[in-house]
């Protein structure tokens, strides 16, 4: 009975991450299946005529550019902690985490499986993995936090009637100020607090204002390849660093308020800007088109990444 016992723990615990990496990806596949069936499909062919394929070259070359500065989240995390891996290792853990988590909802959650899952593979350790995960969640907000503080404080963007901003419905500049503010003392933190804060049987060491300053880098290169994607599929007069503004501003949105009604956030926020520009049907179809190319393609190849990756590892057990 014992010996059984003994055999049965060790299936388990052989296959346990490979199935939930599995069941990850399946929840993600239905996610998006249902977000395929809601799009407007009929409109998109009926308005796609006006992308050219040069547009839509352009457009997937800023998206692999996107995706590129997205791998060194995690590396630069290793980094960070000082610890050595393979850098293709972490690459490869950093973009399958963000391809896919952000399509099976609760994004933090399931992120953080699919690193436990691919970085224990790697002889990893739990705690290392934790920091890694606390890094690069923390490098977001640390990007997000400048960047869109400086945006909304040098450009004066209006706030679409049908958002609400909590706090900051009058004026954006002050969600900017407030942003850079945070932004600051994050700043002073890496030049003065040398040593670890420590609480309970947790520490934390802030980053060297060099690693800090790669964090901003690296979110600005990912949101901005990413905005010139979007830009790259309009034909609007438009220039870049404003449309980059509005493309911060309909992100930000979207992670903070909520719309009644069948648009998404970032959808609606894209229209207020760009309706003058385009047909609303022209503008929806291309947002359509840039969410195929941006996000669904991209989920597809790390889908298949993922289940290759755990076919070889079943094959090696």
């Amino acid at each position: 009975m014992g010996k059984h016992s003994n055999q049965l723990k060790q299936f388990v615990g052989r296959h346990f991450l490979s199935a939930l990496s599995l069941i990850l990806c399946s929840i993600a596949i239905v996610m998006v299946w249902q977000e395929l069936r809601r799009m407007s499909w009929g409109l998109v062919w009926e308005n796609i005529g006006h992308l050219s394929p040069v547009q839509l070259a352009i457009a997937g070359l800023f998206t692999l550019c996107s995706y590129g500065a997205i791998a060194n989240y995690d590396l630069l995390a290793f980094r960070y902690l000082k610890k050595q891996l393979q850098h293709h290792k972490v690459a490869f853990a950093g973009l399958i985490t963000y391809t896919i988590s952000p399509n099976v909802g609760f994004a933090f959650l399931s992120g953080s499986m699919l690193r436990y899952r691919l970085y224990r593979q790697w002889q990893v350790s739990q705690l290392d993995i934790a920091q890694v995960i606390a890094f690069t969640n923390l490098s977001l907000w640390v990007g997000l936090v400048t960047v869109g503080g400086f945006i909304f404080t040098v450009f004066n963007l209006p706030l679409p009637t049908a958002i609400e901003l909590p706090l900051f419905a009058q004026s954006l500049r002050g969600l900017g100020l407030f942003c850079l503010a945070l932004s600051g003392l994050y700043g002073l933190g890496n030049l003065l607090l040398q040593k670890p804060l420590r609480w309970r049987n947790h520490q934390f060491t802030f980053p060297s204002l060099q690693i800090s300053l790669q964090q901003i880098l690296i979110f600005s290169l990912d949101w901005g390849f990413a905005a010139l994607a979007l830009y790259s599929l309009f034909d609007v007069s438009i220039s870049y660093p404003v449309f980059f503004g509005i493309y911060v501003l309909a992100m930000v949105a979207g992670l903070i308020s909520t719309i009644p009604g069948g648009l998404g956030v970032f959808e609606t926020v894209i229209l207020f800007f760009l309706q003058t520009t385009q047909p609303e049907e022209v503008i929806l179809a291309t947002l359509i088109v840039f969410r195929g190319l941006y996000y669904l393609l991209p989920f597809a190849i790390a889908v298949a990444a993922l289940l290759l990756f755990e076919y070889r590892q079943t094959k090696k057990s």
